[in-house]
C-alpha cells in the first residue's frame, strides 16, 4: 500500500509524545510526562515529582488502553528504542515498582518518522527532523531541554499532531532537491561575501547581467567567454557570479 494511503486509512488517530530525562545521562531514565492528542484534544499526564511517576504512567496506560480499544489508532514518532517509547516506560515503571507492565501500542500503531522516510525518502529533512520540520513549515517549536517543561513537550506534541495532518493531506513541506539548491547556492552566496569582507574594501561581485553593462558587451560575447573559460567566474547551482576586481584585469 501506498505510505500516503496508510496515513489516509487513520480515522481515529490517538497521537502520543512523552519526555524523558536527557538520553545523555543514564544515570536517570526519569519520565517527565506523558501526552495524549485525541479527537482535538490534548491529554498531559505530567509528573510533578518522583512518588507520583509510577501512577501517572499507570494512569497514562489506562486512557491509551481505553482509546484504542474504541478503535484509536496510536501514532507516534520513532519510539521505538529501548531508551525511547513504550519498552523505556514500562522499564522505568519496573525501576519504581518491581512489578511489570505491559504497554502496548497496538499491533496497528504507526511510527510516523518511519512513515515520512517512506513517503518522502531518507533526506526529506535534516536531523533534528522535528525542529527543521517546524521551522520549514512556520511551525512553533523548541531545542532540547535539561529540566520538564509541560509547556514544551505540549507544544512538541502539537507540532508532531501538524506534521501527521500535513502529511496526511499532502501539504507537509519538506527540504527536495529544489529546496535543498536553493540553500546550497544562498550558503555559497554567503561564503562569497564573507571572504570579500575581509577582501579589498574595493572588491564587489557582479552577476552576469551586471557584468554585460559594466563591460559593455553582448550577452553571447559573455557566454563564449565563460564557455572558453576567458574569465573567471564563481558557479552557484546555475548561476554565474564575477568579482569585479578580476574584470578590471581582464585584455580583451
Amino acid at each position: 500500500m501506498n505510505p500516503r494511503e496508510i496515513l489516509k486509512k487513520v480515522k481515529d488517530p490517538v497521537i502520543v509524545h512523552y519526555a524523558r530525562s536527557p538520553f545523555d545521562d543514564r544515570r536517570y531514565n526519569e519520565v517527565w510526562g506523558l501526552f495524549i492528542y485525541h479527537n482535538d484534544e490534548y491529554l498531559s499526564f505530567p509528573v510533578e515529582n518522583l512518588e507520583e511517576e509510577a501512577a501517572v504512567i499507570l494512569n497514562f496506560k489506562a486512557t491509551l488502553k481505553e482509546l484504542v480499544a474504541k478503535g484509536g489508532t496510536v501514532i507516534h514518532f520513532n519510539q521505538t528504542s529501548p531508551y525511547f517509547g513504550p519498552k523505556h516506560i514500562a522499564n522505568r515503571y519496573f525501576d519504581l515498582t518491581g512489578r511489570y507492565l505491559e504497554l502496548d501500542y497496538g499491533k496497528d500503531a504507526i511510527n510516523l518518522g518511519y512513515q515520512l522516510i517512506k513517503i518522502y525518502g531518507d533526506d526529506y529533512v535534516d536531523h533534528p527532523r522535528l525542529d527543521n520540520l517546524a521551522q520549514l513549515n512556520g511551525w512553533a517549536w523548541g531545542r532540547e531541554r535539561y529540566e520538564p517543561c509541560p509547556l514544551f513537550d505540549h507544544n512538541r506534541t502539537a507540532l508532531i499532531v501538524k506534521i501527521f495532518y500535513a502529511a496526511k493531506n499532502g501539504t507537509l513541506k519538506t527540504m527536495n532537491s529544489e529546496y535543498r539548491e536553493r540553500l546550497l547556492r544562498t550558503e555559497l552566496l554567503e561564503q562569497i561575501k564573507r571572504e570579500l569582507r575581509n577582501a579589498d574594501a574595493e572588491e564587489k561581485v557582479l552577476t552576469r547581467k551586471e557584468v554585460i553593462k559594466e563591460l559593455d558587451i553582448h550577452p553571447n560575447t559573455l557566454t563564449n567567454w565563460v564557455r572558453d573559460k576567458k574569465i573567471p567566474y564563481t558557479r552557484i547551482g546555475r548561476r554565474l557570479y564575477f568579482l569585479k576586481s578580476e574584470l578590471l584585469n581582464l585584455k580583451y
